[in-house]
């Protein structure tokens, strides 16, 4: 909603004053504000209070007296010495929707007079504001809740036919059906072991890749010394080899022989 006004002066008008032409525009949640400019017309050595510019729903035209309604918008916008004016004064603001009905809107200027705001002047917009009323959906929570009971129905085949009913197993049958769930179990679980390290062509095992349990097997290795190995391989020559705790150089001499890198 747009409405812009020459200011019509209140009766008797105070020196604090809004001039030229004010108006408004309204869009969804904001309101936009324009005054040509705000003056102070007391003496220079008079300071005002602090201003704020507000803009009001009333039921009746603002007639400079006591009066009721619904504030829409608002903001402070300081003091101003006396024989000084702000010009081109633009507020964008938040607007607050009245209630439902048809109401006189008026631009005020108040100032602080240190216990509450006072009316200094104020423009009555022409136009009246018409508020409509929106109902709110209030869900109930068995709204969302669909309740349906079903009969029980017997399975048909496409056809329309009835589905045969299904007949217990026999004994013959379980123990079949078990014997195969056995196999499967057995070769799943002979496919997860893991594969032993392949021998070189001669024979000679690698250490590089050998498991704990073939290195072990080696004679003169033990279980420590095997994992040893393990855990610090790979190797690239014995010498390496022979810096492994527990391997020393007889027994790297006397297991040279099955061993390759």
């Amino acid at each position: 909603m747009n409405n812009t006004q020459p200011n019509f002066a209140l009766s008797p008008r105070s020196n604090l004053q809004l001039n030229g032409r004010c108006g408004f525009n309204i869009q969804n949640d904001r309101v936009s504000i324009n005054i040509d400019s705000i003056a102070n017309q007391r003496d220079n050595t008079n300071l005002s209070g602090t201003l704020a510019i507000e803009l009001w729903a009333l039921k009746q035209p603002y007639q400079g007296e006591h009066f009721e309604g619904v504030a829409l918008a608002g903001t402070t916008i300081g003091e101003i010495q006396g024989q000084h004016f702000i010009p081109n004064c633009q507020y964008d603001l938040m607007f607050r929707e009245p209630p439902a009905g048809n109401w006189h809107l008026a631009l005020m200027l108040r100032e602080w007079n240190g216990a509450a705001y006072e009316t200094r002047d104020c423009v009555n917009f022409a136009v009246p504001y018409s508020a409509s009323w929106v109902p709110t959906v209030v869900k109930k929570p068995s709204d969302n809740v669909i309740s349906v009971s079903f009969n029980e129905t017997e399975k048909t085949e496409q056809t329309g036919a009835k589905a045969a009913a299904k007949k217990p197993a026999k004994p013959a049958e379980k123990a079949a059906a078990k014997a195969e769930l056995d196999q499967t179990a057995k070769t799943a679980a002979k496919k997860a072991e893991p594969k032993a390290a392949p021998k070189a062509q001669d024979g000679t095992l690698c250490l590089n890749t050998a498991s704990q349990k073939e290195i072990a097997a080696i004679k003169g290795v033990s279980t420590k010394l095997a994992a040893r190995l393990v855990e610090a391989r790979p190797f690239k020559t014995l010498d390496e080899v022979l810096k492994v705790k527990g391997m020393g150089a007889k027994l790297l001499a006397k297991i040279e022989e099955v061993i390759t890198l």
